[in-house]
């Protein structure tokens, strides 16, 4: 089954948005990245949110597929058991007779 959460939006003839379609229309998270063609071959890319894909790519097609394939992958290690610390007595203060406190001289 296809991802068809993010899709392309064509904007003017040289300029793309990648919508994030689980997120309603007020939503400011929804646009995921604005395209924008350079040249005849490039396109750069303004990443609304941090995905840490490149700046770069050949087609905006390209951009969608690598936001598609990202967004597939676990975003956080899953949990595993804690490391175990040592627990030890309290270290406590040597009694003092009749309650005093210790002098200072």
């Amino acid at each position: 089954m296809p991802n068809d959460r993010y899709v392309l939006q064509q904007l003017t003839p040289i300029e793309w948005i990648v919508v994030d379609t689980s997120r309603g229309p007020g939503d400011p998270y929804r646009t995921v990245a604005c395209l924008s063609e350079t040249d005849g071959s490039e396109y750069d890319t303004i990443w609304l949110q941090d995905l840490g894909l490149p700046a770069t790519w050949a087609s905006p097609q390209e951009a969608l597929q690598a936001i598609r394939l990202h967004s597939g992958r676990p975003t956080r290690i899953p949990s595993r058991k804690p490391i175990a610390i040592p627990h030890r007595q309290p270290v406590r203060a040597p009694a003092f007779a009749d309650g005093a406190a210790p002098s200072v001289a």
